[in-house]
């Protein structure tokens, strides 16, 4: 439990670090200028794979109502991302992620403070995958999690890569 726990802390951590601070505001959809990927490591089986160049776009879209709810909805997209695995065989990364937090007001329900926001339920995908240079797949990763206000945590990842 403390894994899963500390897992969802640090996906949304991330989530929220890459997301634009405006969107925060309650704005209409932030489109934020294209991020540097950095190095990125994920663990496919018996070899690593590490992201060497190419850029993330986000847009995230932030609401707060007169009631005291609020939420935050964000995709992830890569654009010319490449990568490299311990081998030296070199991909194209591609895929999207999309996270959702949210606090209900109402219920009052807190299973997390991120970023100074208090949370009541929270989900996070991510669906990436490694295209050989050659048209083949060198692996992809597919995880889901997701914080409910009930408690229940939910984290699948039935793809052949994990975050490394």
């Amino acid at each position: 439990m403390r894994n899963r726990v500390a897992t969802l802390a640090a996906m949304t951590t991330l989530a929220l670090a890459l997301s634009a601070s405006p969107a925060l505001a309650g704005t209409p959809a932030e489109h934020t200028p294209p991020m540097p990927i950095g190095t990125m490591t994920f663990d496919c089986g018996s070899t690593s794979i590490h992201t060497t160049s190419g850029t993330m776009n986000y847009v995230t879209r932030s609401a707060d109502t007169a009631s005291g709810n609020w939420s935050l909805t964000g995709t992830i997209t890569l654009s010319g991302v490449t990568a490299v695995d311990s081998e030296g065989n070199r991909y194209d990364m591609v895929g999207s992620a999309h996270f959702g937090y949210s606090y209900n007001a109402q219920t009052g329900v807190v299973t997390a403070v991120i970023d100074g926001h208090v949370v009541s339920e929270a989900v996070t995908t991510f669906k990436f995958q490694f295209v050989s240079k050659g048209g083949g797949l060198g692996g992809n990763l597919n995880f889901l999690q997701h914080g409910s206000p009930n408690g229940n945590y939910l984290e699948l990842s039935p793809g052949s890569c994990t975050f490394g």
